[in-house]
């Protein structure tokens, strides 16, 4: 893992980002008239998925030629996506439903309707399932990929943003974004056993994206240019990072955490152990990221 990849969602673009030496080489999606609006990733192998949220579709782009392959008309506004098997299931915002997108055929091939605005998901690969967050009507829905149908709902508090499956695929880690109100907003952990809610830690404002790395969370909080770190053992918020702008996406990369900030176009790489922070322009309004 070398680079960083990060999708520009106001500039249509997709930058790679050197781990090595922080060089930056950008791709400006292409095929269809813009704007394109890349906000959630996917990546399998050598190739990276984006949803585009503004014009509808999913660009497929080769990392290691860094083109855009082709672009799929998916439906209205998507979000989020994951790959399985041959099929991509896309968060549709607009129409409350995750596309099931057939890559042999070509084609979306089942609708399957959730909640209202759903915006991220994540996928339990062992037991088949993927969650999906609806933004606007505060709950998670499941959906068994075997049969493709909503089994349950997961009941959260306000405005629901990323989820996170906890590394020992027990938990489901659910950002409570609050969206709006000065309070402040909430991570909800609920035990995917049962699905039943175990703990709710107060973190700052608008939290949008989290991860975990060993004994500690981190979590972005966009309403205030801070990262919440909680301790994933006692479930509390132990310090929080100042980090400026709108953090809006986080990843661990060895021992620094690598953050987007939304608001400045910028991506924030700080070392855990040193303190020292490093800073890269990218495009505007930086969103989802992985590594590559």
């Amino acid at each position: 893992m070398n680079y960083l990849i990060v999708c520009n969602t106001g500039s249509d673009t997709i930058s790679k980002i050197s781990l090595e030496d922080y060089s930056v080489k950008d791709i400006a999606l292409g095929y269809f008239q813009g704007p394109y609006g890349p906000s959630g990733i996917f990546l399998e192998n050598n190739l990276l998925y984006t949803a585009n949220s503004y014009c509808n579709t999913v660009s497929v782009i080769n990392l290691n030629s860094f083109k855009e392959e082709s672009s799929l008309y998916v439906g209205a506004h998507p979000n989020d996506l994951i790959k399985y098997d041959n099929y991509l299931y896309i968060a549709c915002s607009e129409s409350n439903v995750v596309a099931v997108y057939d890559l042999n055929e070509n084609r979306i091939i089942l609708d399957i309707a959730i909640n209202c605005w759903p915006h991220n998901m994540e996928m339990l690969k062992d037991k088949k399932i993927i969650f999906v967050s609806n933004f606007l009507s505060n709950n998670v829905s499941v959906i068994d990929i075997e049969t493709n149908k909503v089994v349950g709902d997961i009941n959260t508090f306000e405005y629901p943003t990323k989820i996170k499956i906890s590394k020992d695929n027990k938990y489901l880690y659910v950002c409570e974004s609050y969206m709006g109100n000065s309070l402040g907003g909430y991570i909800e952990i609920f035990d995917l056993k049962n699905y039943k809610a175990v703990t709710k830690i107060k973190v700052g404002k608008e939290p949008m994206d989290i991860i975990e790395d060993l004994e500690e969370l981190y979590v972005c909080n966009f309403g205030e240019g801070t990262v919440s770190v909680i301790d994933s053992n006692s479930f509390k918020e132990v310090k929080k990072i100042y980090i400026g702008g709108m953090p809006k996406a986080i990843i661990k990369e060895k021992e620094s955490i690598c953050v987007s900030d939304y608001l400045n176009g910028r991506i924030i790489i700080l070392s855990l152990t040193e303190g020292n922070r490093k800073v890269i322009t990218v495009g505007k309004e930086p969103n989802a990221m992985t590594l590559y």
